[in-house]
């Protein structure tokens, strides 16, 4: 019967335990930030203007929007947001829960944007984290 040797790179094994958890923050804060981009993006989407639309757009909405990521490890989120204070009708208009009927099919309100978006925001942060593992 053969010998068989197996040699395992201890000084390897623990620098890389030793590395992952700021490999894996890393890799979450990147995560975070490309969702938080792609809802961004897809919030300051305006619908066409309407045929013989009198109303001259200003954009004042989609400015409103921001995004930011918070915190670190376990604690970290990442908020996307319209600014009440430039914007103060934004739930009116970009909100499910208090749609103006005159905005409703036409605006997509941000929890439709969120709920559309999860699946390539769920494949981003498979692709971030597979990342951080080799």
């Amino acid at each position: 019967m053969a010998d068989v040797t197996i040699i395992v790179d201890d000084i390897a094994v623990r620098q890389l335990l030793t590395n992952m958890p700021s490999r894996i923050n890393t890799a979450m804060r990147r995560a975070l930030t490309d969702a938080s981009a792609l809802l961004l993006r897809d919030a300051k989407v305006y619908p066409p203007t309407r045929p013989n639309q009198e109303y001259k757009r200003t954009r004042t909405l989609g400015r409103s929007w921001a995004k930011k990521i918070e915190g670190e490890g376990l604690e970290m989120t990442a908020l996307v947001f319209s600014n009440g204070n430039m914007a103060p009708y934004n739930r009116y208009v970009q909100d499910r829960e208090m749609q103006a009927w005159m905005h409703v099919d036409r605006w997509d309100t941000i929890q439709t944007i969120a709920e559309r978006d999860e699946p390539a925001i769920q494949q981003m942060f498979r692709n971030r984290i597979e990342a951080a593992l080799r």
